[in-house]
């Protein structure tokens, strides 16, 4: 974790770092490694798992204060035992498991949430999950920690300025449209006020060449990616050349 400060924990992460009640919510999709895991609970006041995730929960780094989902993965082995986590069954077919847990998160009054285990394997899953950054813009900050890149979303007048140590790999995508005015400085492949719309300009690959990254938006949802440690160069690059 070259941009982050393991003993710190999730609360210093550059690019989300805790600014209110947060939780972390474990997803029944890849399971991330127990020290990215481990990382992201420090400093979190609630820890929930959707469903199976995490199941049966001993060999995580602490024990969930809150299982939620319609538990059709967990029919049968459902253990409500002394000092282990409370059970939520939502029977609403309308609805996720990721998705329960930020509508239950969001009427407890926690203010930003950790997203583990909701990308991969299943490409429609992946991608309603990213969407649940938007959904849930007006009140939850959602930051999508995947296994080598964490992801967020900046929304309409945001500006940022992130500590990220050189070479440090990122990519930003419109959301949900076009995002107008976006501005990026201390990077190779700098912005200056630019219009980005799905399908347009390829913004994927970037290097951060000078710290602190400044990103700037105008009007709009933006996703911006930032791995977490510094891999091999990505094929192609923002210029496309191989």
């Amino acid at each position: 974790m070259n941009n982050y400060e393991p003993e710190k924990g999730g609360a210093a992460c550059p690019i989300f770092p805790k600014k209110g009640l947060r939780a972390v919510v474990l997803c029944d999709g890849p399971p991330p490694p127990h020290e990215l895991l481990e990382y992201w609970l420090t400093g979190a006041e609630i820890f929930v798992c959707t469903d199976a995730a995490g199941h049966p929960y001993d060999h995580l780094p602490r024990v969930p204060d809150v299982v939620i989902g319609d538990f059709d993965s967990l029919a049968g082995r459902i253990l409500d035992g002394r000092g282990g986590p409370q059970f939520l069954q939502v029977a609403d077919q309308y609805t996720t498991d990721s998705e329960k847990a930020l509508l239950y998160l969001a009427d407890e009054g926690v203010t930003e949430v950790v997203l583990l285990g909701s990308t991969g394997w299943r490409l429609d899953h992946t991608l309603f999950n990213v969407n649940l950054l938007e959904r849930f813009a007006d009140s939850l900050r959602v930051c999508l920690a995947g296994h080598h890149a964490d992801t967020v979303r900046l929304g309409t007048g945001a500006s940022i300025s992130w500590e990220l140590s050189t070479g440090t790999k990122f990519s930003v995508l419109p959301l949900c449209g076009p995002v107008t005015k976006v501005t990026i400085e201390g990077a190779l492949f700098p912005l200056l006020g630019e219009t980005l719309a799905p399908g347009g300009q390829a913004t994927i690959g970037n290097t951060v060449t000078m710290s602190p990254l400044l990103i700037t938006v105008g009007e709009g949802a933006l996703l911006v990616s930032v791995d977490r440690e510094h891999g091999p160069a990505y094929v192609e690059d923002m210029s496309g050349r191989e």
